[in-house]
């Protein structure tokens, strides 16, 4: 049985991993500029919907999103009660130090730290040393979400 799929055995099981059960939320508790995951894809919700279904006046949710590099977006439509795992990703500024052909070492703007980055083959183009980016931290991962203007 899984989990997403019956919400009363959520509540009542004493052996389910609490750390995943504070992330695990309803589709109609989902915000504009919140981050889920769907089918093993990290999503950021841009526009949020309601469209009438069938002949009983039924709703499901409709929400626009797009990947963690913010170049592709989605449509995905899911019932309310639906649920997802919310993640809790923020975005952080860095600056680009160096930059090889497949690699980037990025320097944190808060805390110095350098840290090895990744980045979506059109970004990575546009991306010079010293340049101020964006990045967001998933899993260990470092994604370079947007180069500053």
């Amino acid at each position: 049985m899984d989990l997403e799929s019956d919400p009363d055995r959520i509540s009542s099981d004493k052996h389910i991993n609490t750390a995943r059960l504070l992330w695990c939320m309803a589709a109609s508790d989902l915000e504009r500029g919140k981050f889920f995951l769907y089918k093993g894809e990290v999503l950021q919700v841009i526009k949020r919907g309601i469209v009438n279904v069938g002949t009983h006046s039924h709703t499901k949710l409709v929400f626009t999103c797009r990947d963690i590099y913010g170049k592709r977006e989605k449509v995905i439509t899911m019932g309310h009660n639906d649920r997802v795992e919310a993640l809790d990703l923020q975005k952080k500024k860095a600056s680009v130090i160096s930059k090889s052909e497949n690699n980037l070492q990025i320097m944190d703007a808060v805390s110095y730290e350098t840290l090895d980055a990744e980045a979506d083959r059109d970004i990575m183009d546009s991306l010079e040393e010293g340049d101020e980016v964006v990045y967001i931290e998933y899993k260990g991962i470092k994604v370079i979400g947007m180069k500053k203007k």
